[in-house]
């Protein structure tokens, strides 16, 4: 079946690897024969700031901005992040969300409390019923070290079977991406979010 369009949004804080995720799908949609187009908004991003980068492929896909309520996918590396960017979501949008708290520099500029899981919870559960927390930066350390969470969380990704590239090349574009002597513990990385995605898959509305 020929895909038209397919969207999504990876967003964080800078060092999380936020445009690296997206760099790595974006090849391998690519290496798919797929049109791609990427955008990416940053504020302080070395320091912390909010960062958030574009994906989208398909075989009608033009401008590289996501409209608004048209994203399939929504990745979250920090939680309140999510919330910043609901408004790409509709109640068909899927929530992957780090469950680790990092607060933006920008909630101490501006005087700003930091919304608790609990909250950040209630309120994306009004927009679509597929919310799923997720401990990235746990299994990142268990994997062998926490820059490995934007590869855990390409493989929850995946394992949701609902992405339109194969493993195969997904791996690929990895391994293209990631320094020689961190390859292995990427794959391990990689593995495990591909188990924790099939288990979230049975929890989709």
């Amino acid at each position: 079946m020929e895909l038209k369009n397919f969207n999504l949004l990876i967003v964080g804080v800078g060092g999380q690897g936020v445009i690296r995720a997206i760099q790595i799908l974006a090849w391998a949609a690519l290496r798919e024969n797929y049109k791609v187009r990427t955008a990416e908004t940053h504020g302080m991003a070395q320091r912390g700031g909010s960062v958030a980068s574009f994906l989208r492929f398909g075989n009608e896909v033009e401008g590289p901005l996501i409209p608004r309520g048209n994203c399939q996918i929504i990745i979250a590396f920090e939680a309140s992040e999510a919330v910043r960017n609901f408004s790409y979501a509709d109640s068909n949008t899927i929530f992957l969300i780090n469950d680790n708290v990092i607060v933006p520099p920008t909630i101490h500029l501006m005087d700003m409390e930091y919304p608790n899981r609990e909250a950040i919870e209630k309120f994306l559960y009004q927009i679509s019923p597929n919310i799923f927390f997720i401990n990235g930066h746990k299994e990142a350390l268990k994997a062998g070290d926490l820059r490995t969470l934007n590869v855990f969380m390409l493989g929850v990704l995946l394992g949701l079977e609902i992405l339109p590239i194969n493993e195969g090349t997904l791996k690929q574009s990895i391994l293209r991406f990631v320094p020689e002597k961190a390859q292995n513990i990427n794959k391990i990385a990689f593995q495990k979010g591909i188990e924790k995605g099939k288990l979230i898959r049975r929890d989709l509305k």
